[in-house]
């Protein structure tokens, strides 16, 4: 009798436990089906984009070598700040740059040129009208930097990108610096009225251009400067040897049309430089 019915209990344990084992097997066999299937989806849509597509994908990264150009302008609204005359700064920057591109930042590595090119009259804030200089500079600054771009893509296409701009650079030529009368005739662009350079002291104003001539061998030297160049930081002048770039914001229009070309619609604020605008492009591989 107790035989019987341990045997009856085991046979319904196994009739209750042999469908759900089934199930189980089933459900995990469908799980495995669809992870699969899910994959090879993804391949087959990879496999099927044509070479130029340009979709990037988000766990790759992407290299771009290129060359840009930038225009920089200090508006006579900034110079206003602290000059009581000034000229307004109208130049350019170009260079080459190598963009490593993942996940939707770019980080670009770049090599320089930027004109620091003026020519005309200046009076700090404050000063007696009498002391305006006539500046002459033709200094340039040779640049290494970096640039951190972030971005909202609107398509595989296009894309809005947001970020900052570092670099250090070498200074080169020189700044001339040259007592200045008024000019009504010579209206360079800045803020009052036209100045012109002196010919020497007390020529042809004996107001304006100092008699005092200041010492060549001086960098701080008081008194008129005629044809005087400017000593930089390591001769003890007020000329720097180095300079940086902060640019912040760096904004940017990303268009990416096919794989293997991109190019950028650029614009910001350089702390050190002014505005800025431009573009870049770069090819892919």
């Amino acid at each position: 009798m107790t035989r019987s019915w341990l045997f009856t209990v085991m046979v319904l344990i196994g009739v209750l436990v042999t469908p759900l084992a089934s199930a189980q097997e089933a459900e995990e066999g469908t799980r495995l089906g669809d992870a699969q299937a899910d994959t090879q989806l993804a391949l087959a849509e990879e496999a099927a984009r044509a070479p130029s597509d340009p979709w990037e994908d988000p766990q790759e990264s992407y290299l771009f070598l290129g060359a840009f150009y930038r225009h920089n302008f200090i508006p006579g609204f900034m110079l206003g700040l602290f000059l009581a005359d000034y000229t307004t700064t109208n130049n350019s920057a170009f260079g080459l740059e190598l963009t490593y591109r993942k996940d939707g930042l770019d980080i670009a590595t770049s090599l320089s040129y930027q004109s620091f090119d003026v020519h005309g009259p200046y009076r700090a804030e404050g000063d007696p009208e009498t002391d305006v200089e006539f500046i002459d500079s033709d200094l340039s600054v040779i640049f290494a930097g970096t640039t951190f771009l972030w971005s909202t893509p609107f398509n595989d296409v296009v894309s809005l990108q947001y970020g900052l701009g570092l670099g250090l650079g070498v200074v080169t030529g020189s700044l001339v610096r040259n007592e200045a009368y008024p000019d009504p005739d010579n209206n360079s662009g800045h803020a009052v009225s036209g100045f012109s350079r002196c010919s020497g002291p007390s020529v042809p104003d004996s107001v304006y251009c100092e008699a005092d001539v200041a010492d060549p061998n001086n960098p701080d030297a008081r008194g008129g400067h005629y044809d005087f160049e400017a000593a930089k930081w390591f001769d003890s002048g007020s000329v720097p040897n180095l300079y940086f770039r902060l640019a912040l914001p760096h904004l940017a229009l990303r268009i990416k049309p096919v794989r293997q070309f991109m190019m950028r619609v650029e614009g910001g604020f350089d702390f050190f430089s002014g505005f800025f605008v431009g573009g870049s492009m770069a090819y892919g591989f």
